[in-house]
């Protein structure tokens, strides 16, 4: 009985530790391409997931995550739209970044392509994509949500 235990208990820690996990560099790959000051801007942005899909969002998402908590040098937003603390501050709006980052996001993509075709490398898809984002609406919407001050007032 004790030998049956010990060989069911192996088996599982077995199996278990055997299963393929995949891992998503923590990267800020994003890098402006063109852009209109404070109306539009273009991103080629790096994303990563187990899946094509998982990688395409990811892309997206870190676009606007450097936006907002990180800003682009020599661009027109070389500082956060939001701030630096990004942590405190999805905390604080919670509910319109987890609304943001579900669907409304989109909303202020104005055109998406991919630059190079996705590549597979130990399990992770990786994409290139480039990203035109509306940056006047994008900053109308912060306001209108107080998420950021209204500027001149």
């Amino acid at each position: 009985m004790k030998r049956l235990s010990f060989t069911i208990i192996v088996l599982s820690i077995l199996v278990t530790s055997c299963s393929k996990k995949t891992y998503s560099p923590l990267t800020a790959e994003v890098n402006v391409i063109s852009e209109v000051k404070h109306k539009t801007i273009e991103l080629r942005s790096v994303g990563f997931g187990k899946n094509k899909e998982d990688a395409l969002f990811d892309s997206e998402k870190k676009a606007f995550k450097i936006i907002l908590f990180r800003g682009i040098p020599n661009s027109s937003i070389e500082n956060p739209l939001v701030g630096l603390n990004e942590s405190q501050l999805m905390a604080k709006h919670e509910s319109y970044f987890n609304e943001f980052f579900k669907t409304r996001y989109k909303s202020f993509i104005m055109s998406t392509y991919q630059a190079s075709p996705p590549q597979k490398k130990k399990g992770i898809v990786s994409v290139v994509r480039n990203i035109k984002i509306n940056l006047f609406s994008l900053k109308k919407d912060l306001e209108e949500h107080g998420v950021i001050r209204k500027f001149g007032f």
